[in-house]
C-alpha cells in the first residue's frame, strides 16, 4: 500500500484521520495504524475509502494495489508491457 498516496488523497478531500475512522466504524488509533501500513484495511473498508475520497481507478490501483501487483507480474511479462 502507498501510505503517501492514501494520505494525500485523504488531506486533499480535507477529511482528519478522526473524521476517516468515524465514517470507516473504527478508532482513530485503528485508522492511523492503517494509513501508515502497520495493518491492512480490510475489503469492506477499502470499498467505503475509495466512496468517501471519490478515488478513480488509478489512484485505487496506486493507493492499495500497485506494489502487490506487479510483484506477482513475472519478469518477462512486465519487460514486455
Amino acid at each position: 500500500m502507498n501510505t503517501y498516496r492514501l494520505k494525500s488523497a485523504r488531506a486533499s478531500m480535507g477529511y482528519t484521520q478522526v473524521e476517516m475512522a468515524k465514517k470507516l466504524s473504527i478508532t482513530q488509533k485503528t485508522y492511523n495504524r492503517k494509513e501508515l501500513g502497520i495493518v491492512d484495511f480490510n475489503l469492506r473498508e477499502v470499498t467505503k475509502i475509495i466512496d468517501i475520497l471519490k478515488l478513480d481507478v488509478d489512484n485505487v490501483y496506486g493507493i492499495f494495489f500497485n506494489d502487490k501487483l506487479t510483484s506477482c507480474i513475472p519478469n518477462e511479462v512486465s519487460k514486455n508491457a
